[in-house]
């Protein structure tokens, strides 16, 4: 892709995370090489440890179950140690930055407690129903960049998630709460976009996945108006906190509901 001259790789951003089954020091640089070699790239811009949760290598399998269908916790993660492997991809020069996916304040500030390098980044399941502003604050008051997930809500979860989830409810899709719909009215503009404005505005990144140019392009269309301190109140108000949670929260069900088990699990109340 590089070697046209109409794109340079310093103007792309990579990032890649650090797996389940990877999260152990000595295995982070078996995995950052296979990232790398994946990518075809000499180094990512930013490497996530991608959950606090351990779990045990078998074969090339992600999610590994034993013979009767459950996942294979590494009950002794210590992701505190796993950092020092994150850090020494900096030193190395395979990672430009370092960060953590789905860990709370409490892990966080572990990690800082510890650290050399201290996490530039915490990507994490938020979206108008699950703001997680006590967090997002607690990463800005500590030089930390925040990256949205999954910004729209269920929609892209359910296909991410698939059959992991069992009979799990999903929260419903912002795109069709009567608030987003309204001021999307107001601005003509999608529902979508109103979403990915407030997230902007809000001073968080945002990761949105298409395979639709028409989609794509829609979701750069948003940077031709603000919201008004009305609008922005209002989609504010949609906070559900936890209860607006998809990925662990209080209707988790099916196997990926054994991760209560583990005792790094983020969203223990």
């Amino acid at each position: 892709m590089f070697d046209t001259n109409k794109i340079r790789r310093e103007d792309i951003f990579i990032s890649a995370k650090l797996p389940s089954v990877g999260n152990r020091y000595e295995d982070v640089e078996d995995f950052m090489r296979r990232s790398l070699d994946s990518l075809q790239q000499d180094y990512v811009d930013l490497y996530e440890i991608g959950s606090p949760i351990g779990m045990i290598r078998k074969g090339d399998s992600f999610v590994p179950l034993d013979e009767n269908g459950d996942i294979l916790l590494d009950m002794k993660t210590d992701f505190v140690n796993t950092w020092k492997g994150m850090e020494e991809q900096v030193i190395a020069g395979r990672a430009k930055s370092i960060g953590l996916a789905c860990f709370n304040q409490r892990q966080i500030q572990r990690i800082l407690d510890h650290c050399t390098i201290k996490p530039a980044n915490l990507s994490l399941e938020l979206h108008v129903y699950c703001q997680q502003k006590e967090l997002v604050s607690f990463c800005k008051n500590n030089g930390m960049s925040v990256t949205a997930e999954f910004p729209f809500g269920s929609p892209g979860l359910q296909q991410v998630l698939g059959g992991f989830e069992g009979d799990k409810k999903f929260v419903p899709s912002a795109l069709k709460d009567p608030v987003i719909k309204d001021i999307a009215r107001k601005h003509n503009k999608r529902p979508s976009q109103i979403i990915l404005r407030y997230l902007i505005e809000y001073g968080v990144a945002v990761v949105i996945k298409s395979v639709k140019p028409r989609r794509l392009r829609e979701c750069f269309d948003i940077f031709d108006f603000q919201l008004t301190r009305e609008d922005f109140d209002r989609i504010s108000e949609l906070d559900r906190g936890e209860e607006g949670r998809n990925i662990g929260g209080s209707t988790c069900t099916g196997v990926l509901n054994q991760l209560e088990r583990h005792p790094e699990f983020p969203w223990k109340s």
